[in-house]
């Protein structure tokens, strides 16, 4: 009964947010609802951009997929659709919706994973309540070329599938593109510093709660190693290290370089609104290998670092983008 209760709110919801987002969250969008290729299973091949799909079912999304055929149907089953995105999404913050899904997913854009919301068995968690919306890094999209995208889905009983909402791609305004790109997959550990014998691997940018933390707050590490030239650490660099909830430090290679809100004294409020942008001193950055650790506190609802730019950039484009902006806006 409750959730069959949670299926008629999250059906007004997202009546309510389609009427909203229609005229406000984008500068322009691609509708990718229609007919998409869906095959019950689970297979690891169905992710990859290469894979070819032209025998799967063609259903509608967004539906459940029982009014499809596929009536009585619980468990795994994926959907795919190539699209073609326009030079105009260049620059852009880009962002894909997918509605309400009934009732764990995970997503694959061009055969790389972008996002999970909910918790697959054996530690099954449902999202069937949760909207769908998911930001593409940029390096993965090929402009004005075919982009796949792979939506692995499970079900535990009554309907399942991309039920209902918007399902499109956004473009919600220009974005500072990074020199070198550090979204995707980071190590996390719970507590207030990396710990390699507890530390699982995440999604950035994406809430902690959708990755299998689902109900922690509190002190958490993001932690990665990138490699540098020695001409980039020659530049004065920036650490763009997106938005997150709610406050943090930022440590690279053992040394402090600056916080956002009130880490240590967990006082928080404004500051998971701020995007974390951090000029590295002088001879912090080596050439090799860099330890990068993020540190975070959430005080309730979603933590993590939640959208991006992520990445490292030199501290004269970061300048030139902003002076750009302002003229701009």
């Amino acid at each position: 009964m409750r959730k069959i209760i949670y299926i008629i709110a999250a059906l007004i919801a997202s009546l309510l947010i389609s009427k909203l987002a229609k005229a406000s969250d984008y500068n322009q969008q691609i509708n990718i609802e229609g007919k998409w290729s869906f095959k019950i299973g689970d297979d690891p091949d169905w992710a990859s951009a290469r894979f070819n799909d032209s025998d799967w079912t063609k259903i509608e999304v967004p539906s459940r997929w029982e009014d499809e055929g596929f009536q009585g149907y619980d468990g795994y089953a994926w959907f795919r659709k190539t699209i073609t995105i326009p030079p105009s999404f260049k620059d852009q913050k880009v962002i894909l919706e997918l509605g309400y899904i009934d009732d764990v997913d995970e997503v694959f854009f061009n055969g790389e994973k972008i996002g999970q919301t909910g918790s697959f068995p054996p530690y099954y968690s449902t999202a069937y309540n949760a909207f769908r919306k998911y930001e593409i890094p940029g390096r993965l999209i090929r402009i004005d070329g075919k982009n796949t995208i792979a939506v692995r889905v499970y079900d535990s009983g009554l309907e399942g599938g991309i039920v209902r909402g918007n399902v499109r791609i956004g473009a919600a305004g220009l974005i500072i593109v990074p020199d070198i790109d550090l979204s995707g997959k980071w190590a996390f550990s719970k507590g207030r510093s990396y710990n390699s014998t507890s530390a699982k691997q995440i999604l950035v940018p994406g809430q902690w709660e959708n990755q299998g933390f689902d109900g922690y707050d509190g002190y958490a590490a993001y932690s990665r190693k990138v490699e540098l030239t020695k001409q980039q650490t020659d530049q004065k660099m920036v650490m763009l290290a997106g938005r997150i909830d709610d406050a943090d430090e930022l440590y690279i290679n053992g040394q402090f370089i600056g916080s956002t809100g009130g880490y240590k004294t967990q006082e928080t409020g404004w500051s998971h609104k701020e995007f974390r942008n951090y000029t590295i001193p002088a001879g912090v950055l080596k050439p090799g290998n860099n330890f990068i650790e993020i540190r975070i506190y959430d005080s309730g609802s979603e933590g993590g670092i939640l959208e991006g730019p992520v990445g490292l950039i030199s501290q004269t484009k970061f300048i030139q983008f902003w002076k750009a902006k302002r003229i701009r806006y």
